[in-house]
């Protein structure tokens, strides 16, 4: 909010604290039909943080030219976390609905006048407008917050996510539950030439949970180009002018290197052409790698739901899983068959919740030349531990260089069930043979499409050639910068890595299955093959199409 005064002789400062909402309902619970057996009752409580402030909006002071006032308002932000392993709060200039910028604006004098972060004293040499921002927190209650990076003191706003404040352990929940407190206040000099007038500048705080979670990433939704481009929902958030003028800028088949919001992973993307029309379709070239978290809400900000294809936009929408990313503890992980029957033969079946799974660093490192070598790296793979333990001497296919070794890998991802899929709760309700507009991919990508056209399987295979294996070391199935390497699948197990690839598409095949793309070292490879609901499949996302009215959509006219 911004206080109307007098604009020749004072200048006004308002301040905004923000917070985000991470979090859902405390307890969730599943009853078997035959709820007659206590011993059927499955009950799941899943980690749940909220953060919310009282005070926002209220940072308004009048400040003469040359003066210096500091303590301008109080936001008192309260966080709430059951989860153990604690939480984390971040910050970051917000102005404009810019991320990262820190200067007071002031729209009616131009960008001349504007007002730069500072240490803000009334000592500054030379005489120079700036504010800053300071934080609080009582270190005897109950559930006390260490600050972090000097944030006890006056500081500079930071320009990109810097985290304030951190618990270790959780605190409690329900409705009177105490929570943690941090208290925001600013402060602000005014230089002796300082133009009057109104000025207004941002803070946006943000919490993670655990307190070891990735900082998250601000996207720019004012980029132009893909240098501009931070993240994956850039293709979401900016215009869809400057989404059109993101893609353009794009090299065909050449690797750009964006990170995912939701956890800051990085993932490489490239533009394909679509038939001889000169379109083309932007595709993510690895594997997505998101780690569900269970009560943790994704919202259509950073996630492809609530998007409305009659308006080409994204409705208000938020998902949070029942289920969080499952790592093994042994080889058959009948614990991961939640909600579902266990079959010694196929593993978990008739499992509807969403359910993820992640191999840890399980890498890739077959040749392309020969598809017996992709069977030899699959023969070389130990699954008698929870994370297979592979022939790491191959050769690369890939570029991709873990953090423990200097021979460039490929990553194979999470591997998710067909409700993970479309970051829902309940997949039963997609039966029909049409194609579901939700997924678990970054806003602006999703699931691709199975049949004829665009922003489908089907377009890829054609125009690439995808056989059903090498031919002369040459099909570009699992080749730069495709890399659809054969990751297997998940049936309560990890199996098949290296001889067979299966990629989910956003259309369900009745009731019990779903269409994906498949493809086998031994034999076929196709764009529209079927997979069981339960099974865990690999994800590859694909940039939602631009709605063009020359194209009919499902196109991105370059």
């Amino acid at each position: 909010m911004t206080k109307t005064v007098d604009k020749l002789t004072i200048t006004t400062l308002s301040l905004v604290g923000l917070t985000v909402l991470i979090g859902a309902s405390l307890l969730s619970s599943e009853v078997s039909a035959n709820d007659s057996a206590i011993s059927n009752v499955s009950v799941n409580v899943p980690a749940a943080c909220t953060m919310t402030g009282t005070g926002m909006n209220s940072h308004n002071a009048t400040i003469p030219n040359g003066t210096y006032q500091d303590n301008i308002g109080t936001t008192t932000m309260k966080a709430v976390c059951n989860d153990s392993n604690g939480f984390a709060i971040y910050a970051i200039g917000y102005t404009d609905n810019e991320y990262g910028k820190t200067v007071l604006t002031n729209s009616t004098l131009g960008s001349s006048a504007d007002i730069a972060t500072g240490t803000a004293t009334s000592t500054e040499s030379p005489d120079v407008s700036n504010w800053a921002m300071k934080l609080a927190t009582n270190s005897s209650a109950t559930y006390p917050l260490t600050l972090d990076n000097s944030f006890g003191n006056y500081h500079s706003v930071p320009a990109e996510y810097t985290k304030v404040a951190h618990r270790d352990s959780g605190t409690d929940t329900g409705t009177s539950a105490v929570g943690s407190e941090l208290a925001a206040t600013y402060a602000a000099y005014m230089s002796k030439t300082q133009p009057a007038g109104t000025y207004i500048g941002q803070v946006k705080y943000t919490l993670v949970h655990p307190s070891t979670h990735e900082a998250p990433v601000a996207c720019n939704n004012k980029a132009t180009t893909i240098s501009e481009a931070v993240c994956l929902q850039d293709f979401a958030h900016v215009s869809e002018a400057n989404r059109n003028s993101i893609i353009a800028s794009m090299t065909p088949e050449q690797q750009y290197t964006l990170k995912d919001s939701r956890d800051g992973k990085s993932y490489t993307i490239a533009k394909y052409q679509v038939g001889n029309s000169g379109n083309y379709d932007v595709w993510m070239t690895k594997n997505l790698d998101l780690d569900l978290q269970a009560g943790n809400t994704y919202t259509n900000e950073d996630t492809d739901i609530g998007y409305n294809t009659t308006t080409n936009s994204y409705e208000t929408a938020a998902w949070s899983p029942i289920r969080s990313t499952y790592q093994p503890t042994s080889t058959h992980v009948h614990e991961w068959c939640q909600g579902g029957t266990w079959n010694s033969q196929h593993g978990c079946e008739l499992n509807d919740t969403p359910e993820s799974y992640d191999p840890g660093d399980l890498y890739w490192n077959a040749t392309e030349s020969d598809f017996s070598d992709w069977n030899a790296y699959y023969n070389s793979c130990d699954f008698s531990t929870p994370t297979p333990i592979c022939d790491q001497t191959l050769n690369p296919i890939s570029t991709y260089v873990s953090s423990t070794s200097s021979t460039p890998q490929y990553h194979l991802g999470n591997y998710y069930n067909w409700a993970a899929a479309l970051a829902t709760n309940d997949s039963s309700q997609f039966n029909n043979s049409d194609l579901v507009e939700r997924s678990i991919c970054p806003a602006g990508w999703t699931l691709p499409r199975i049949g004829e056209g665009e922003d489908s399987f089907y377009s890829l295979w054609n125009q690439y050639g995808l056989s059903s294996r090498p031919v002369n070391g040459n099909n570009k199935l699992w080749t730069s910068p495709l890399y659809f390497a054969t990751g297997g699948a998940f049936y309560g197990d990890l199996r098949d890595v290296g001889g067979y690839g299966g990629f989910w598409s956003s259309v369900p095949d009745g009731s019990d299955y779903a269409r994906n793309a498949y493809f086998s070292v031994d034999g076929d490879s196709g764009p529209s093959g079927n997979g069981i609901r339960f099974g865990g499949y690999s994800i590859r996302c694909i940039a939602r199409p631009v709605a063009d009215s020359v194209s009919g959509g499902g196109v991105i006219p370059v």
